[in-house]
């Protein structure tokens, strides 16, 4: 594996590591410890040992993208999803449907009627 690509992986990392730690929690010790590792194999000289460092490098850029893309097109699905079920509740009450209520274990409520819920005059 040539310097170069060496390189391109070490700024590929160091950009997913920003991308999906430093920036959005503002913390930068992900960074500063792929450096120091980096830093730290500097000076290795056995071909073998560079190569797995470098195959080790090229699986973890490999997990940290997908996981980020992973992320992505979760939000972006379940995004549709709950989008799904919200057209379904306008369009129900839209023909003078009313969805059934969800039962929640944690509150749970006495079933009424439509007799109970108006008020007497």
């Amino acid at each position: 594996m040539s310097v170069s690509r060496n390189l391109a992986v070490y700024r590929q990392l160091l950009r997913e590591v920003h991308t999906q730690y430093t920036k959005g929690a503002n913390n930068p010790t992900f960074a500063k410890e792929l450096k120091t590792i980096y830093r730290s194999n500097q000076k290795i000289q056995d071909p073998s040992k560079i190569e797995a460092l470098n195959g080790n490098a090229e699986n973890v850029l490999t997990f940290l993208t997908s996981s980020r893309k992973h992320k992505e097109l979760r939000a972006l699905y379940s995004a549709i999803i709950m989008e799904q079920k919200r057209r379904i509740e306008l369009s129900a009450n839209r023909v003078g449907l009313n969805l059934p209520k969800m039962y929640d274990p944690e509150n749970p409520a006495p079933l009424t009627t439509e007799k109970e819920e108006q008020p007497t005059v």
